[in-house]
């Protein structure tokens, strides 16, 4: 049996409000109109709410406030992104991320993906700061997202 070489990869290039993440498009479960979470009380501000999506309670959280930065709301052309989870974890099978205009399909090669050459702090959330045609884009790391959403809504021991 031959093997297949990878030449490419299906993306999304998600606009946030201060910059943009690059994901595989196989992590979007659906992009749909903003919905607005019903918010919990004592959670980080970066925990925007829970989202009522096909019979099931989604945890909304904005990727900026988990980065330390200021939690963007939402404008006029707003989506909601529903992600699927890798871990296989039951308990929490998708996460739901505010994006600030609706995402861009990017098809990623080595032609046009490179390193970025931004070498700030990129923090645990963030595995590679990347230029994919000429536009400077972050990739999550998507374990440690759904790691510390997990970690926040664990029932805290007594």
């Amino acid at each position: 049996m031959s093997q297949t070489e990878v030449t490419e990869i299906r993306c999304v290039l998600i606009p946030l409000a201060s910059s943009r993440l690059l994901l595989p498009n196989a992590v979007i479960a659906e992009v749909m109109d903003y919905q607005a979470p019903v918010p919990r009380e004592q959670m980080p501000e970066w925990y925007l709410g829970d989202l009522a999506w096909r019979g099931t309670s989604v945890p909304m959280v904005s990727l900026e406030g988990m980065l330390g930065g200021s939690v963007a709301g939402p404008g006029q052309r707003s989506r909601t992104l529903v992600l699927n989870t890798l871990n296989g974890n039951q308990e929490l099978t998708h996460i739901g991320l505010v994006a600030q205009a609706l995402p861009t399909l990017i098809r990623v090669t080595l032609e046009n993906l490179e390193p970025s050459k931004i070498r700030s702090e990129l923090g645990p959330l963030i595995s590679q700061s990347v230029t994919v045609n000429n536009s400077l884009a972050l990739i999550p790391d998507l374990d440690a997202l759904e790691r510390r959403v997990f970690e926040t809504l664990a029932p805290s021991p007594v």
